[in-house]
C-alpha cells in the first residue's frame, strides 16, 4: 500500500532547490581538508539530490541553536511517495568534534545512491527498493563548526547553546534526551563538564528536533522506523540499550529485543571487527539518543563508535584516511540495512506485524553503579 507523504512535507517541507549563499565556510587544518563543513555537506547532498531525483529527496527536520538547518536525507526507489516499508535511520555528528561521522554517513549514502540500476549494483538496489533510509548527516552543525573555527582542531563536543545563568556553553546533545535524563552518574549537571546534560531535558532544540522526526514517522498508530543506527567516533565498538544500568534487561526492557539487538550489533562486528556489547557496560551513559529511541518506541537502537581506537590523530584522521577507515565499515551497514524488513530474523523469529509503538515498560527504579572516571575515556 503506498500513502503519500504529505504530513511529513507539511511538517519539514521536502527541499531540493541549492542553499542560499551565507558566510564563508570554517576550514579544516591542513591534511584535513578532506572533511566536509557544513556548507560543503549541505552542497554534497544537493548535489546527490540533483543527480539521483528518483531515489533521493531532501528534507529539513528543524533548525540548531544558531539557526542551521539540519537536514534529512531520504533514500528510496519511490522517494517522492510515502510508502509501506521499512524504515531505517542513520544519524551523524552528534557531537561536534567526530567529523569522521560525516564522512560516513556521506559514504553510505552514495554506496546506495551511484550507480542504482546499474549492473554490478544488486546487493545495494535490493535495499533502496524494499527499505526507506533516512540519514541524518550533521545533527550539532554549529558545534561541528567551532570545532574548525580558525583553521584548527578545538576538540569541541558539545553544541553551541548557552546556559542561562552560567557563562559556559554548549550541552551534550546525547545526554539531553528524555528518558532517565540525570540519573545514574551517566551525565553532569556541571555546565562547564563536556558531559553537561543541560538544564532539562530536551532542552536543546536538536534533541527536540529528533523527537519530533520520529513523532512524524508514526502513522496509522504505527512506528515506521525498524532500526536505528547513530554514528560516533572512535572506539571501533558497537552498543546497544541500555545505558543507564548495567542489567541486561531490566523491567523497562522486553528480554526478545534485548536479544535480537544483541544478535545484530554481534552481526555488524562479525564484518567489520568492532566490539559489540551493552553500552553501560563500556560505562554508564544516561540520556542517550539510544535509550529514548528504545524505550520510547521499542526500535533496535545503536551507536557505532568508529576506528580506529587507537589513534595518534585523536578523533580525526588525516584525509587520505577517510576512505580506507569509512570502507571498513561498508559491509557492515549494508548487512544492518539488510536486516529491516524483520530484525527478529537474527534470532530466527518469524516476522508478523510490526512492533507497537508504545513504550517499553515503566519501571520505578533503576540499577546505580558509582560514577565513572571518564578521564582517558572517549564518552559517546
Amino acid at each position: 500500500m503506498i500513502r503519500r507523504l504529505a504530513p511529513l512535507l507539511i511538517a519539514f517541507g521536502l527541499l531540493t532547490a541549492l542553499p542560499a549563499a551565507g558566510a564563508a565556510a570554517s576550514q579544516f587544518p591542513p591534511g584535513y581538508e578532506g572533511y566536509h563543513t557544513y556548507d560543503e555537506m549541505v552542497t554534497e547532498i544537493h548535489d546527490i539530490a540533483a543527480a539521483h531525483p528518483d531515489i533521493v529527496a531532501l528534507s529539513v527536520i528543524g533548525q540548531s541553536y544558531e539557526g542551521r538547518d539540519l537536514w534529512a536525507v531520504k533514500i528510496s526507489d519511490n522517494v517522492n511517495t510515502d510508502e509501506n516499508e521499512p524504515e531505517v535511520v542513520f544519524t551523524a555528528l552528534t557531537h561536534a568534534r567526530e567529523h569522521l561521522t560525516v564522512e560516513q554517513a556521506l559514504a553510505l549514502i552514495h554506496w546506495l545512491v551511484d550507480g542504482y540500476g546499474q549492473p554490478g549494483n544488486e546487493r545495494t538496489d535490493a535495499i533502496v527498493n524494499s527499505t526507506v533510509i533516512w540519514v541524518l548527516p550533521e545533527l550539532n552543525p554549529d558545534g561541528g563548526e567551532f570545532d574548525i573555527k580558525g583553521g584548527h582542531f578545538h576538540g569541541w563536543r558539545k553544541n553551541r547553546q548557552p546556559t542561562p545563568g552560567s557563562t559556559s556553553i554548549g550541552t551534550d546533545i546525547n545526554r539531553n534526551y528524555g528518558y532517565h535524563w540525570g540519573c545514574c552518574g551517566g551525565s553532569s549537571a556541571d555546565p562547564a563538564s563536556y558531559l553537561y546534560r543541560g538544564p532539562a531535558a530536551w532542552s536543546t532544540p536538536e534533541a527536540r528536533a529528533e523527537r519530533s522526526f520520529f513523532a512524524s514517522r508514526v502513522i496509522g498508530g504505527q512506528q515506521q522506523i525498524r532500526m536505528v543506527l547513530n554514528l560516533h567516533s572512535h572506539a571501533e565498538r558497537i552498543i546497544y540499550p541500555y545505558g543507564y544500568t548495567t542489567t541486561p534487561v531490566p523491567p523497562d526492557m522486553v528480554r526478545r529485543d534485548h536479544r535480537i539487538m544483541a544478535a545484530i550489533a554481534g552481526g555488524m562486528a562479525d564484518r567489520n571487527g568492532y566490539r559489540p556489547s551493552q553500552a553501560s557496560h563500556w560505562y554508564i551513559m544516561s540520556g542517550t539518543a539510544n535509550d529514548w529511541i528504545y524505550h520510547r518506541y521499542r526500535i533496535p537502537s545503536f551507536t557505532m563508535e568508529l576506528g580506529p581506537s587507537a589513534s595518534v590523530h585523536h578523533f580525526n584522521l588525516p584525509s587520505d584516511q577517510i576512505g580506507p577507515e569509512t570502507e571498513v565499515n561498508k559491509d557492515a551497514l549494508l548487512w544492518f540495512l539488510e536486516q529491516a524488513p524483520c530484525p527478529s530474523a537474527v534470532i530466527g523469529d518469524t516476522c508478523g506485524t510490526r512492533p507497537s509503538s508504545a513504550p517499553a515498560p515503566a519501571v520505578a527504579a533503576w540499577q546505580m553503579r558509582p560514577s565513572m572516571d571518564l578521564r582517558g575515556s572517549l564518552p559517546i
